[in-house]
């Protein structure tokens, strides 16, 4: 795990650990502000992570009461879930896009009885049959951060953050959450990308609404991508993985990455009309679909309706009219 230091153009790097998770540890980034310091993102939030945050400020040379606010690129719990106790030793604002403030309220739901119910429910609504959703919501638990953390402004496009002698613009980048952002440091040439372009990883697209959402998730992450493309930014620092030294170099990667999905996705259909279960059966992911856990082939679903959404829009793949569970067929 990597240590807390700076890293350049006065950005101080904070990895935050989470815990029992493969990824390990979210990055969070550091500036002096007007009236101390600004981070982007905040962590997990539980003792490990709110640990991992105070050590990382004070090897810096800095404490958690020197946090004037905190800019939040997304809305997903290892990166607003500190944002309640960094306010309560702080008093710092806390600021999000406005389309992912209004996703936060579902994410500290409690996971009672309903919710879990709701959860199988939505599994077998993209055609999973009893036995196979049956794991799905069985556990009861803590929602992963509290209404504590709920940030209390939002941010616009092109708007610019005060820093300390210079400003973070903000850059709309929906797609991997509806308000996802990146920020970009001008004066350094340097694009905090969050979630949205990462140097190993692919994000994941999607909303968990089956059989499919109104909204276009993976157009949305693709027209994203292009906009930073366009931006011609060299170094990237995401929230996940090494920096990037080419940023619009990996976006044309992870463009490339989802058409060949997508034409891989049309032609595992042949002549089948399938659910969307069926259909995220027949897509290449980490390890085959019966070993995956029931967590791994939520995001897994969700990502496959993406795609299938996606395919809709370009009138590749269709609905079929008095299915149900909702099927799917190819249109040529």
């Amino acid at each position: 795990m990597p240590i807390a230091a700076p890293i350049g153009d006065g950005i101080f790097q904070i990895p935050v650990p989470i815990t029992d998770n493969p990824l390990g540890h979210t990055l969070v980034y550091a500036m002096e502000s007007p009236g101390g310091l600004v981070l982007v993102d905040a962590g997990w939030d539980d003792e490990n992570g709110w640990n991992g945050l105070q050590q990382g400020l004070a090897d810096i040379g800095h404490s958690v009461q020197d946090v004037e606010g905190v800019v939040l690129t997304h809305f997903h719990p290892d990166h607003v879930g500190l944002c309640g106790r960094v306010r309560e030793a702080s008093g710092a604002w806390i600021a999000m896009h406005e389309a992912d403030y209004a996703m936060f309220d579902g994410m500290v739901t409690p996971r009672d009885s309903a919710w879990m119910s709701g959860q199988r429910e939505n599994v077998l609504r993209a055609g999973a049959s009893q036995e196979e959703a049956a794991p799905f919501g069985v556990a009861a638990g803590d929602p992963p951060t509290t209404a504590a953390s709920t940030p209390d402004r939002t941010l616009a496009d092109d708007e610019v953050v005060p820093l300390a002698g210079r400003g973070l613009r903000v850059v709309y980048t929906p797609g991997h959450t509806p308000g996802h952002v990146c920020f970009y440091l001008e004066d350094a040439d340097v694009m905090f990308t969050g979630d949205h372009v990462l140097q190993k990883t692919t994000p994941h697209v999607g909303n968990f609404v089956y059989p499919l959402e109104e909204r276009d998730a993976l157009a949305e992450f693709m027209d994203s991508l292009r906009r930073v493309q366009s931006m011609d930014v060299t170094r990237g620092l995401g929230a996940h993985g090494i920096p990037l030294d080419n940023v619009a170099g990996r976006a044309g990667e992870l463009l490339d990455h989802h058409e060949e999905r997508l034409s891989l996705l049309v032609d595992a259909f042949g002549d089948e009309q399938l659910t969307l279960w069926q259909a995220a059966s027949r897509m290449k992911w980490y390890k085959p679909w019966d070993a995956i856990a029931p967590l791994g082939k939520s995001m897994a679903l969700s990502e496959a309706a993406a795609h299938v959404r996606h395919l809709v829009a370009r009138d590749e793949i269709a609905q079929v009219p008095g299915t149900e569970p909702v099927r799917f067929a190819r249109t040529r």
